[in-house]
């Protein structure tokens, strides 16, 4: 082949023939298709899990309950994003493995053209999924949650996708797995090995969770409130751990009062420092009287 011959293949070989190469390769494998349906499918039955199994004590129109019902809507969201980081790294790292990666770069010299177009379907593709998932998960989560007494009369007015803090966290939901696909593929393209790939990915998404239950809870805590997933594995555990207690009393209040307040609800003659009926009306009375 001529050097003339070489300069028009490489110049035909350009962003918009490595877009829809790479399109191509990503629609006809077979572990597209089941990653997605992985990632729809287990958001949508995680969600209907922790969502249908939520209770909550109720209240009343004017006291608005203790727990966010979109970030609960959500939580089983979180389970699915492992298939999508798991289909970032095979759109990339299966080339390496089956030595099919010297033929695109043989028919697109090109390297960087040829990582940016993967990187560019493999995340257009993860966030169009995504935000639909994040979506009919948001719906399901709240259909379940307003019949489990998440609604007006219990304290929890009905919110919509038409409220900017829904709209904004189910947008951010699916933007989020488009990142985690961006980086998923950044760190195939480096790591060239599936298993490897995998691991680093989810260690990075998993530590947070993993570190927390080992930190001293000063740092712990500011941890929790910054991170997401651990916000969301946290909605994640049992219902019982999480149940919106009336009694309790609100964010705002002194420690003091806090603690009289969790006091009484122990019963009566049981062991420990619980205090008497009288000195727990004192102390709330003297804890308010404070505020």
């Amino acid at each position: 082949m001529s050097a003339t011959t070489l300069t028009g293949v490489v110049a035909r070989a350009g962003t918009p023939q490595a877009l829809r190469s790479e399109w191509v390769k990503l629609r006809t494998v077979r572990s597209t298709f089941w990653s997605l349906l992985l990632l729809v499918g287990v958001s949508i039955l995680f969600t209907s899990f922790l969502t249908g199994g939520s209770s909550t004590e109720g209240g009343s129109p004017g006291h608005g309950g203790d727990n966010d019902i979109v970030l609960d809507s959500l939580a089983g969201f979180w389970f699915g994003q492992i298939a999508a980081a798991v289909l970032a790294v095979l759109a990339i790292t299966s080339e390496y493995s089956t030595r099919m990666i010297r033929t695109t770069f043989a028919a697109n010299p090109r390297r960087r053209s040829v990582l940016v177009a993967k990187a560019i379907v493999v995340t257009g593709v993860v966030l169009v999924v995504g935000l639909a998932t994040s979506a009919a998960c948001f719906q399901v989560g709240q259909w379940l949650l307003r019949g489990n007494g998440f609604n007006y009369e219990g304290g929890y007015p009905a919110v919509t996708l038409a409220d900017g803090e829904a709209l904004r966290a189910v947008l951010g939901s699916g933007a989020y797995l488009g990142m985690l696909a961006l980086f998923s593929v950044g760190v195939g393209a480096i790591a060239r090995h599936t298993a490897a790939a995998i691991t680093i990915v989810l260690a990075a998404v998993l530590a947070p969770v993993i570190a927390i239950g080992f930190l001293p809870e000063n740092l712990a805590e500011p941890l929790e409130k910054s991170s997401s997933w651990v916000r969301a594995w946290r909605c994640s555990r049992p219902s019982s751990a999480r149940t919106t207690s009336r009694s309790t009393p609100q964010k705002g209040w002194p420690s003091s009062a806090r603690t009289a307040s969790s006091r009484s609800s122990l019963p009566s003659g049981s062991s420990g420092d619980a205090t008497p009926d009288s000195d727990v009306r004192d102390a709330c009375i003297r804890a308010s009287s404070s505020a």
